[in-house]
């Protein structure tokens, strides 16, 4: 299931982006932290979420990400930190109430960059990409956003990957 998951997601990846390397043609991965522990103000990952998080590293370890932004909360920090820690990259912090300036970084860089969010700024980050989206829910973890920017050609794939226990 996850190995098919990891394949389709690369194979819409490459279709969408006809193989080229061009400049101006970049993919943003958007997604929102894994599971979180319960009743405290900066949780971290629970083991469901750590689990999320590794397949996340996995499913995206061959997309050519070159940027990885979160916001400076414990649950993004972790779900952006083993696909970091494989590519050897630095998490790059942004505030959740800044995600305008945070999309024109991202259009300013235009490299394949994931960006993890939370619930209530995931549909605002990807509706600033020029996309309407459906709010995410307290209970929806399993959501990734894949917007390919070619030129002025927008396109968004949304997959939604089951929970598991670990």
């Amino acid at each position: 299931m996850i190995k098919k998951l990891m394949i389709t997601i690369s194979v819409a990846a490459a279709l969408i982006s006809g193989g080229a390397s061009m400049a101006s043609e970049y993919t943003v991965y958007v997604v929102r932290h894994a599971e979180k522990a319960i009743a405290e103000s900066d949780p971290p990952l629970n083991e469901r979420g750590q689990a999320r998080a590794a397949l996340l590293a996995q499913m995206l370890s061959k997309a050519q990400i070159m940027a990885i932004y979160s916001t400076p909360y414990q649950r993004t920090q972790q779900t952006a930190k083993p696909l970091a820690e494989q590519l050897g990259i630095s998490v790059q912090n942004y505030k959740p109430t800044a995600s305008e300036s945070l999309v024109a970084r991202v259009h300013e860089q235009a490299e394949n960059t994931l960006v993890v969010g939370h619930s209530n700024t995931v549909p605002s980050i990807v509706r600033q990409f020029g996309f309407e989206v459906a709010d995410l829910t307290e209970q929806d973890y399993g959501d990734l956003y894949v917007i390919h920017i070619n030129d002025e050609k927008r396109s968004l794939l949304r997959f939604v990957v089951p929970a598991f226990a670990p």
